[in-house]
């Protein structure tokens, strides 16, 4: 088989679209996941509503701002 300039140029508009594909499915996995991991360790303070993250894996954690203690993990009221 000869390759020939139309077709080589064909393959590589082909090869190029996929490889942006592929980078762009990566990339947006990548960064849900790291969307989910950052929601995850978001606690919002039950008294003044400051929203912060911590990553620690304790039970209850003081607000930075008015220091009140808040339970860890999803709040039964916000579904």
């Amino acid at each position: 088989m000869d390759l020939t300039i139309t077709n080589f140029v064909l393959f590589a508009l082909l090869g190029a679209a996929g490889l942006v594909l592929v980078c762009t499915v990566v990339s947006r996995t990548l960064h849900g996941r790291a969307e989910r991991r950052s929601l995850a360790n978001r606690v919002i303070c039950r008294l003044c509503l400051h929203a912060f993250e911590d990553a620690s894996h304790v039970g209850t954690i003081n607000c930075p701002m008015c220091c009140a203690a808040n339970e860890k993990g999803r709040s039964k009221g916000l579904d």
